[in-house]
């Protein structure tokens, strides 16, 4: 069986989380006999630099010839540069996925011969579209299939048909490498978005205070960007950490700190919980897929950082409530395997023979 995955045209060396999961099925399909497509869209891309058309090609097939450099992809995967997201461009298939809303309107108007057409919808992403644009692109008549299950109800209340496949994380990398009784209590993990959505600027008032309750507190945040100048300098901060680095990163604190305001899985929280540190997190629709408060994770309201404060600076004085959640954790995320999630995908291809 052929699948090919359309990916919009965007920086495809940059860490993301829908790429990640993208990859993680491409990879694991591969390894099961399936031959994999990804297609990068390069419609737009390094326009912005006004270079010459021949020269933005050319660096573009370089880009996409060596794409992701941040993760290990299984080298009998097919890269495909494509001009737009046309028959032209895209290899026939038995299945075809658009895994962006920008990629759901060109891979409904592709022709049979490209596969059966599936919607891989891993948020709700309006911060582009209009929510109602958004929605008219789960209509489209694709297979809709959503990571989280606050997305399956959303479109469940209005009416539209959805599979649910929730993300998963690789538990054999996503581990504990450091004892967690033996972790420094003051240290907390972050990732930095500038998204609005990932409620940067409420970590960082309610660790600015938190600091000012315990000096030695360390916070080490990772992200996309360069340093951010929004970040106290007090803050360690690493920038497009390797997927290895963000596991060592994780297995040298304590605790994680997400302060999300909306988004559609939250990968680093599972993760951080795997590696074993205490997830102190908003309580956003999606983070309920793996936490319960005050059994794996201790969850505050959204944009509360009042309450935000006072969770960190409990989970940091009572080390009985930081072990025990970390390690129940720690127990949680084992749940969470690829081996279920390519099973039901598998299936689900299946079905629609």
């Amino acid at each position: 069986m052929k699948i090919t995955f359309c990916f919009p045209a965007h920086n495809y060396d940059r860490p993301i989380g829908g790429y990640k999961v993208v990859y993680e099925y491409a990879n694991r399909l591969v390894s099961l006999g399936y031959e994999v497509n990804i297609v990068y869209c390069i419609e737009n891309s390094l326009k912005r630099y006004h270079l010459p058309e021949g020269l933005r090609i050319v660096i573009l097939k370089s880009i996409v010839a060596g794409s992701p450099k941040w993760f290990q992809l299984n080298k009998n995967i097919t890269r495909v540069m494509a001009k737009s997201l046309v028959d032209k461009y895209i290899p026939d298939a038995d299945v075809v996925f658009a895994t962006a809303v920008e990629t759901a309107g060109p891979v409904s108007r592709l022709s049979v011969s490209k596969g059966k057409k599936f919607y891989l919808i891993q948020d709700f992403e309006n911060w582009i579209y209009s929510d109602e644009q958004v929605i008219e692109t789960y209509k489209l008549g694709l297979t809709n299939i959503t990571v989280s299950k606050w997305i399956y109800t959303l479109l469940e209340n209005k009416g539209i048909a959805s599979c649910y496949i929730r993300n998963a994380i690789d538990t054999s990398l996503f581990k504990p490498t450091k004892s967690i009784k033996e972790r420094n209590k003051y240290t907390v993990g972050l990732l930095y978005h500038k998204s609005v959505n990932k409620g940067v600027k409420y970590a960082v008032e309610g660790l600015q205070r938190v600091k000012k309750n315990y000096p030695e507190l360390e916070v080490y945040a990772f992200g996309n960007a360069k340093r951010p100048m929004e970040l106290p300098q007090w803050f360690h901060y690493m920038e497009k950490a390797s997927q290895s680095q963000v596991i060592d990163l994780y297995n040298n604190c304590a605790v994680f700190l997400c302060a999300t305001v909306e988004e559609g899985f939250g990968l680093t929280g599972l993760e951080s919980m795997a590696c074993g540190c205490a997830l102190v997190s908003s309580s956003y629709s999606a983070v309920f897929e793996y936490a319960e408060n005050e059994k794996n994770s201790v969850l505050y309201p959204v944009k509360d950082v009042e309450s935000m404060y006072k969770s960190i600076c409990r989970v940091i004085d009572d080390d009985e409530l930081r072990i025990r959640i970390a390690e129940m954790g720690v127990e949680t995320a084992k749940k969470y395997s690829w081996d279920r999630a390519v099973r039901q995908m598998r299936d689900l291809f299946n079905d629609q023979q």
